[in-house]
């Protein structure tokens, strides 16, 4: 490593200057929780950007009416900005999982033809009742094959409900840089840990599971391959011992949050019985990550992912890591964005910064804007 003269040490930061228009940090990433209101932002430093606050507030209140009354949103708002050094009210956030529509659209490559009017003419002849008062956004699927039909992921929103979502926002003081997607913003943070990171693995899976729902991403290299939900989410893990068990909604929960699925050598009988007992449900799971594994080698030649991340509800079960790797070839770890960015954290902070799923996703919000490119020192 060469060291950093003066004058390239003045170059260096009048470049970051430049990037960031003189800012103290990125506009702010603002992930609203089931359980959590997150918020993280971002500072320029001297190999790329490095974390300069954070906070995540627990919450009792309803998801849908947080996002509906800013009286409710503020207090929480001034509880994560009063705890960390933020700087500025400007925020990328994502519209509310049940305000938008995402889908995987398949759309042709015409010539001379821009790839935004080949998605709008396709999405015409696919929704009933036109596109009239939907707001769209699409994110382009990473293209190996040029004979092949384009695709992209696409966001549908009715225009009333963005706008009263936006105006909800406004009136708890924020200034709305940018509306995303979760599925785009966590793509976006393993593409940053790729290209930041050498030692991570190039092509990468990520299993964000949900309520009801999960989805599994595809990142290859730095560009999204695939993003495609299943049926899978922790209702359906709950619903399973309520009817084997007999047990109520709370206590299930609990009991998965609590025990999960510990190492052998850790577990108790608890623990193995509700192992065997949630197989089926696992086993559905493998089925869908195996077709997903299948389609990814049918256009990669063969080829399949080095490392999958895990996020989302079922994520925080103890022992899920393990539970998983015993069922596919490759590494498998929760994915941890404060283990892939520079922060000053005391590790009694990050451990309160639980769980990281919040986190994953307002980091990925909080890299949209982010210089791709950064000087380095050698």
């Amino acid at each position: 490593m060469v060291p950093i003269t003066q004058n390239r040490q003045s170059a260096m930061r009048a470049f970051l200057k430049r990037i960031v228009g003189g800012r103290k940090g990125y506009d702010i990433g603002l992930y609203i929780g089931r359980e959590h209101l997150n918020l993280m932002q971002l500072r320029p430093g001297p190999t790329g950007p490095a974390v300069r606050a954070i906070s995540s507030i627990p919450h009792s209140a309803d998801l849908k009416e947080i996002r509906a009354d800013p009286r409710l949103l503020k207090p929480l708002l001034k509880q994560g900005f009063r705890r960390q050094p933020f700087s500025g009210r400007r925020v990328v956030t994502c519209l509310p999982n049940d305000l938008v529509k995402v889908l995987l659209l398949t759309y042709p490559a015409l010539p001379g033809v821009p790839d935004a009017d080949s998605v709008v003419r396709e999405l015409r002849s696919r929704v009933p009742g036109g596109l009239e008062g939907q707001v769209i956004d699409y994110l382009p699927v990473r293209q190996d094959n040029p004979s092949r039909p384009k695709e992209a992921i696409v966001a549908m929103a009715d225009r009333d409900n963005v706008l009263a979502y936006l105006e909800v926002l406004s009136s708890a003081g924020l200034t709305v840089a940018a509306l995303d997607i979760v599925p785009a913003a966590l793509a976006r943070l393993m593409s940053r840990m790729v290209s930041q990171d050498p030692a991570t693995a190039q092509n990468l899976m990520l299993i964000n599971f949900g309520s009801r729902n999960s989805y599994l991403t595809v990142v290859w290299g730095r560009g999204l391959m695939l993003d495609r939900p299943i049926e899978f989410g922790d209702e359906r893990l709950v619903a399973r011992l309520k009817s084997t068990l007999g047990m109520a909604d709370t206590a299930a929960r609990q009991l998965l949050l609590g025990t999960g699925f510990p190492p052998a050598a850790q577990r108790g009988s608890e623990s193995h019985d509700l192992k065997d007992l949630l197989r089926p449900e696992f086993a559905a799971l493998a089925a869908e990550v195996n077709k997903t594994l299948v389609y990814t080698a049918s256009r990669t030649h063969g080829r399949t992912v080095d490392r999958m991340f895990l996020t989302g509800t079922v994520a925080r079960y103890p022992g899920i890591e393990q539970l998983l790797r015993e069922q596919f070839s490759v590494p498998i770890e929760i994915l941890d964005p404060l283990s892939h960015l520079p922060h000053r954290l005391a590790a009694t902070r990050v451990s309160e910064l639980r769980p990281l799923s919040g986190i994953a996703a307002a980091t990925g919000l909080a890299l949209r804007g982010v210089p791709e490119t950064w000087p380095t020192s050698t």
